[in-house]
């Protein structure tokens, strides 16, 4: 599949698409130095606290450290320039419409793991050790319907090294607006961060299963359901994905040498204020997270 690139089309195909798949890729998002500039100052900032960047519990068998804001950006500026960067922001207003807020910012390291691959693979994935498919918030959908592309909120996955068939790689399920507006949706079965108590889209069970082979054995040993459809995007350094958060997607774990580093950036509508989607804990409201960010972002307006 191609994907759309900045500079290669327009902003409304780039929308189309979008509105078509639930994502869009941005090659050149950023530039070499900005690459550099934002791996280094994370270098600085581990070296500094390292105590910040101790992994936590291994869920699915393969080393991953991350941060998020605000403390992150309390602790380095280097990384405000992606708050609001001028290769992502205008599709986040044009998506989600004017009044978006940052919602969440985590840099994310994915480190090399060399465990064999199991015997079944997922997808034909030679290298392929892990796939765990979700929809972010358990599917939360709350705001959806107060813009055409129905994206209760958008994430900017940032690529900051080369990512190809030999790395981790994250993964997406191409599913379009109208789409998501027709699937089944609840309230119930849910009480994940992010999703209690919220409408969100419930297809847990049976969305893009695999119906021959449903289910499967990782290469840590847990059954996970089969997915069928998904797309893995390659792509190098300096490459954003934008996605509707709620869409299927999941990191494709790969049998590699080489670490993945990215930068996530979330954005979405102050409303619905009970609902927490695009948000991580503590903070039960965008306003809570703006106000606990540096004076210096803005309140993280977009």
């Amino acid at each position: 599949m191609q994907y759309p690139i900045r500079g290669t089309t327009s902003m409304d195909e780039q929308l189309r698409f979008f509105a078509d798949n639930g994502y869009l890729v941005l090659q050149d998002a950023l530039t070499d130095e900005e690459v550099s500039a934002a791996n280094d100052a994370i270098e600085a900032d581990r070296t500094a606290y390292p105590e910040r960047w101790e992994p936590g519990p291994v869920a699915s068998g393969h080393l991953a450290v991350g941060c998020d804001a605000p403390e992150l950006l309390h602790r380095t500026e280097a990384l405000d320039r992606f708050v609001q960067h001028p290769s992502i922001v205008p599709l986040v207003d044009s998506i989600l419409g004017p009044g978006a807020k940052l919602s969440g910012l985590t840099y994310l390291i994915r480190e090399s793991c060399l465990v064999q691959p199991p015997g079944d693979l997922d997808d034909g994935e030679p290298l392929g050790l892990t796939r765990v498919w979700h929809r972010e918030d358990s599917g939360n959908i709350e705001g959806a319907e107060m813009n055409e592309f129905f994206a209760p909120a958008l994430q900017a996955i940032i690529y900051l090294d080369d990512v190809d068939e030999e790395t981790h790689c994250f993964s997406i399920i191409p599913e379009s607006a109208e789409t998501k507006r027709q699937l089944p949706k609840s309230k119930a079965g849910s009480n994940g961060w992010g999703a209690e108590g919220c409408l969100r889209i419930d297809d847990s069970e049976d969305g893009y299963l695999d119906p021959k082979r449903p289910k499967w054995v990782d290469a840590f040993g847990q059954e996970l359901t089969r997915r069928s459809g998904g797309v893995n995007i390659h792509s190098p350094a300096g490459s954003a994905v934008v996605l509707n958060n709620s869409s299927w997607h999941c990191g494709t774990i790969r049998h590699t040498q080489r670490r993945r580093r990215t930068l996530h950036v979330r954005y979405r509508q102050p409303e619905p204020v009970a609902s927490r989607h695009g948000l991580k804990s503590p903070w039960e409201s965008v306003a809570q997270f703006t106000a606990a960010l540096p004076s210096r972002l803005g309140m993280g307006k977009v």
